[in-house]
C-alpha cells in the first residue's frame, strides 16, 4: 500500500509540472482515533487544468503524514471556489485515506493565496474531514493547519 501511495504521489507531481500551478504544504494537524493525536506531514495539490468545471477550480491532492498512529495517507479530489480577488477559496473534497486500513474520506476546505499581499505565491490553509473506516480502519475527524509555496508554471 505504501508503494502505490508513493506511486500515486509521483505520478501527482510529474502531472502537476505538465500541468501548472503546483502547490507544496507543510501540515501539522490533529487526528481524532485515541492512538492518534497530533499529526504533521505534506501536502502535494495542484490546480487541474485538464479539466475545468464552470467555476472554481478542480484540486487534485495528495497528503502524506505521521503521527502517534503511524504512516497516514490521503487522495482526494477536491473543488475550491475563489471569493472575489481576495486570494481566498473555500471548498470541500471527496477521496480515500489510508490509517491502518482504508477510509472514506470527506473534508471542507479554506485556502488563502499571499502573493497579492506580499508579492510572494505563500499559501495559507486549513482543512477539516471526517474519515469513515472500513475493517477495522479507525473513523476519525481530522484537521490541518497548512503553509505553503505555490509554484507557477
Amino acid at each position: 500500500m505504501k508503494r502505490l501511495l508513493v506511486l500515486v504521489f509521483l505520478l501527482v507531481g510529474m502531472t502537476a509540472m505538465a500541468a501548472g500551478n503546483f502547490s507544496v504544504s507543510g501540515s501539522i494537524g490533529y487526528a481524532s482515533a485515541p492512538a492518534n493525536g497530533l499529526v504533521g506531514g505534506i501536502e502535494a495539490t495542484w490546480d487541474c487544468q485538464l479539466y475545468q468545471p464552470g467555476k472554481g477550480r478542480l484540486r487534485p491532492t495528495i497528503d502524506i503524514e505521521y503521527g502517534k498512529g503511524g504512516f497516514q495517507a490521503a487522495a482526494l479530489m477536491r473543488h475550491l471556489f475563489p471569493m472575489g480577488k481576495t486570494g481566498l477559496g473555500l471548498g470541500g473534497g471527496v477521496g480515500l485515506r489510508y490509517n491502518s486500513g482504508i477510509q472514506a474520506y470527506l473534508r471542507g476546505d479554506v485556502m488563502f493565496r499571499m502573493d497579492r499581499y506580499i508579492g510572494v505565491p505563500v499559501v495559507l490553509g486549513a482543512d477539516v474531514g471526517y474519515a469513515y473506516g472500513f475493517g477495522g480502519a479507525p473513523q476519525e475527524v481530522v484537521t490541518h493547519f497548512k503553509v505553503g509555496y505555490c509554484f507557477e508554471f
